[in-house]
């Protein structure tokens, strides 16, 4: 299965949207939304293990809260924006990887 960072961005970036898909009491809990919710629920579940407590930080900052990579680095302690982007593709990359070899 070839995964790349781009798709794992695309799975970070509808977390927060899944998360209250699940909760929304006006769809059936086995409606085909509330799958593919639960789904993008349990992919960053299992991927957020393999990460470290900063890049977690970063992720969620970058992919839940929405702020931009001045803000994420001003949040962190880095000196300037690219070293967040830095922190944040690199983990990106990372839980790609790690998907990628987990289908080996």
């Amino acid at each position: 299965m070839h995964v790349t960072p781009s798709f794992v961005e695309s799975v970070l970036s509808a977390y927060p949207f899944a998360l209250l898909i699940i909760q929304d009491k006006n769809l059936v809990d086995d409606s085909e939304l509330k799958e593919i919710s639960r789904l993008i629920v349990r992919f960053y579940d299992q991927w957020e293990m393999d990460l470290d407590l900063l890049e977690k930080e970063a992720i969620e900052l970058r992919y839940f809260e929405r702020k931009s990579f001045s803000d994420i680095a001003a949040e962190l302690g880095y000196e300037n924006h690219s070293s967040a982007k830095r922190l944040i593709d690199h983990s990106v990359k990372r839980i790609a990887d790690s998907i990628q070899k987990s289908y080996k």
